[in-house]
């Protein structure tokens, strides 16, 4: 009788199921975990990279900038050669017209500064407006007792002197004497540009 009890239960053992391994499946779910978090980025990193993004943005900024203030300058100084060369050009006219005298020979430079300043192109810093800018403009004769004119040319960003106004770019830390006969120095950064060139009366020739 009890074989035939233990034959009776043994199936019943038989067909139970396999018991549930818990412990291996929260170690797998633990090993899941950890291989997720070590694929995002750590704070320290995200830093890194905001603050070399932002290192790149500045410097392409400041160049660009840089690039804007250059161009800009560059035009300035072309405007101001376009002006001077104008104002030669009326100087070479009187230069040609100047009369002929014979006993005036090796004064011609002086004679021409006279007749150039008598006709408004002083050699005291006066305004003049270029696209709408006003810059000052001093003009330096040098004759030396000849027949030549030497003419040294300063243009610079204007102050305001009333009526007119100040130019955008004047430096109001490196100011100057806007109205006198001495020109400010080339290194001053409101001088746009410089020239010095000699213009020989055409009478002159006559000598």
């Amino acid at each position: 009788m009890l074989f035939k009890f233990i034959n009776k239960v043994s199936p019943l053992i038989n067909i139970s199921p396999p018991p549930i391994d818990r412990g291996k499946s929260l170690h797998q779910q633990s090993l899941t975990l950890k291989d997720t978090k070590e694929e995002g980025f750590s704070i320290l990193e995200v830093l890194v990279t905001i603050l070399v993004i932002s290192g790149f943005l500045l410097g392409s900024l400041q160049a660009t900038v840089l690039s804007v203030l250059l161009r800009v300058q560059a035009q300035d100084k072309q405007e101001a050669a376009n002006w001077i060369q104008q104002d030669l050009e009326l100087i070479r006219y009187q230069a040609f017209i100047l009369p002929t005298v014979p006993t005036n020979c090796g004064t011609y430079g002086a004679n021409l500064q006279t007749t150039l300043t008598t006709g408004g192109q002083t050699n005291q810093g006066s305004g003049v407006q270029i696209n709408g800018k006003w810059y000052r403009v001093f003009r330096v004769y040098t004759h030396n007792n000849s027949n030549i004119l030497t003419i040294n040319y300063t243009l610079a960003y204007a102050p305001a002197v009333n009526p007119n106004p100040a130019h955008p770019r004047y430096r109001a830390n490196a100011s100057y004497t806007p109205t006198g006969t001495t020109p400010p120095d080339s290194t001053n950064p409101n001088v746009v540009t410089t020239l010095s060139t000699e213009v020989i009366p055409n009478a002159a020739l006559s000598c």
